[in-house]
């Protein structure tokens, strides 16, 4: 089996390679064999943030001059 990230850009994922892959895992996780890497699950987690901004940009910030603020609010009643 292939690591995660290892694939050919080229190539799908094959589904009986990712239900094999599963099994194993919840193989492993049931006899206490499975360990985490916390580094390697904070590296993984910077990817995909990165990878989802440079895909989705934020929107620009917008300011409207025209716009009231909190101080340009009535007061409220106490409760």
């Amino acid at each position: 089996m292939c690591e995660p990230g290892s694939q050919a850009a080229d190539t799908a994922p094959d589904r009986q390679d990712h239900l094999m892959k599963l099994a194993t895992l919840k193989d492993q996780i049931a006899r206490d064999q499975y360990a985490v890497d916390p580094d390697v699950v904070a590296e993984a987690l910077i990817r995909r943030v990165r990878a989802q901004n440079t895909a989705h940009p934020p929107a620009p910030s917008v300011s409207r001059g025209d716009a009231r603020s909190r101080s340009g609010r009535a007061p409220r009643r106490p409760s």
